[in-house]
């Protein structure tokens, strides 16, 4: 399993940023995050059946700094 964060792999210090595997699911940890934790997050698997990825956005707000959220778009099928 690989971790990227904006395309650049992640260093898991076993501190700071942990990376563990419990009950067959990665679990990346980021204590005491700060802006700069923001970005795409991207997590990669690979075995001899094939590959998969999956990517999530991730967005620290500081502390005291109040989030909207931006409105929903409205989807016609």
């Amino acid at each position: 399993m690989t971790v990227c964060k904006d395309g650049k792999p992640v260093e898991a210090d076993g501190a700071r940023v942990t990376l563990s595997h419990v009950d067959r699911q990665v679990v990346l940890q980021v204590n005491e995050t700060t802006v700069e934790d923001s970005g795409e997050y991207t997590f990669t698997a690979v075995n001899e059946r094939g590959k998969i990825h999956h990517a999530v956005t991730v967005d620290v707000i500081p502390a005291g700094v109040e989030y909207v959220l931006p409105p929903l778009k409205k989807i016609t099928l």
